[in-house]
């Protein structure tokens, strides 16, 4: 690479300082989580969430977050639909996005008990990283993927190269605006704490008309503890979102009994990240 060789130390020590390469007597080498996580070529990869993500969406905002806050601006200054109005930008966010769902779809579908369901509706689900895993472990049950036009071009590519099209269908809109298709399982995912307390309400009162008797709705989000001292990640991730409402999971499932909703509870999903929250229409 012909880098200077004292500015390139610097960075491996501190490399190692983050545990994310190793160091062997003079020698170092990627750490294992890196070799995992942060290789191209590993199953796990999850680069493509900072490369095209963070580094691109996020990262230059948080300069900016003590005027954001005294200005009551979010820190993506653009609403969803604008950003996802942008067919270049969409396609950017949905691959870097895509990267970082395809582990949390998969630990999704061994926590969850999809096989009860027939037909699901995965509201903004994106890359479809969430459908794709359900339906691969559980052949009985199909999704339909709700989104902006621009992010269901780039899902569709994706659903198509695995062969489940025939599976996982989509359907152009706007989550808080369009009408929604029926199905027996409503789930929506990393998307719900980004809006306001009355959109909240009305998303799950659409939910609650569009489910079947028995069905159930599933909200995967980065949720509080309790005593809102934590997850780490997860609080600072809301800091992204200034405009949005986060919740606890005994707060959520308040909220789905009094629209409803019945047997609400919530667990954990991604430990120290993410929790959901499940209920069902009687």
């Amino acid at each position: 690479l012909n880098l200077e060789l004292k500015h390139i130390e610097k960075l491996l020590v501190a490399l190692t300082a983050l545990k994310l390469v190793r160091k062997r007597g003079q020698k170092f080498s990627c750490a294992p989580v890196t070799q995992r996580y942060l290789v191209s070529k590993s199953p796990s990869f999850f680069g493509n969430y900072y490369r095209l993500q963070s580094y691109v969406l996020y990262y230059p905002e948080f300069a900016r977050l003590p005027q954001l806050i005294r200005e009551r601006k979010p820190m993506v200054a653009a609403s969803w639909p604008d950003i996802m109005n942008n067919p270049e930008r969409a396609r950017t966010f949905i691959l870097g996005q895509h990267s970082a769902s395809l582990g949390g779809g998969r630990h999704m579908a061994r926590i969850f008990d999809y096989s009860k369901h027939k037909r699901m509706i995965d509201l903004a689900g994106g890359s479809g990283a969430y459908s794709i895993a359900a339906v691969q472990k559980n052949p009985d049950l199909t999704s339909v993927i709700m989104d902006f036009p621009n992010v269901l071009a780039v899902t569709k590519e994706i659903v198509n190269d695995l062969g489940l099209s025939h599976r996982i269908s989509t359907l152009p809109g706007d989550i808080t605006k369009d009408n929604w298709p029926n199905g027996d399982l409503v789930l929506i995912s990393l998307i719900f704490s980004a809006f306001t307390p009355e959109t909240q309400q009305d998303i799950l009162k659409r939910a609650y008309k569009s489910l079947s008797s028995g069905g159930s709705i599933v909200i995967h989000d980065f949720i509080y503890n309790e005593n809102k001292s934590g997850p780490l990640i997860s609080v600072l991730y809301h800091l992204t979102g200034l405009d949005g409402t986060p919740f606890s999971g005994s707060g959520m499932s308040k909220l789905l009994t009094e629209m409803g909703f019945i047997n609400a509870k919530s667990q954990t999903v991604i430990p120290g990240y993410t929790g959901m929250v499940t209920a069902q229409k009687p």
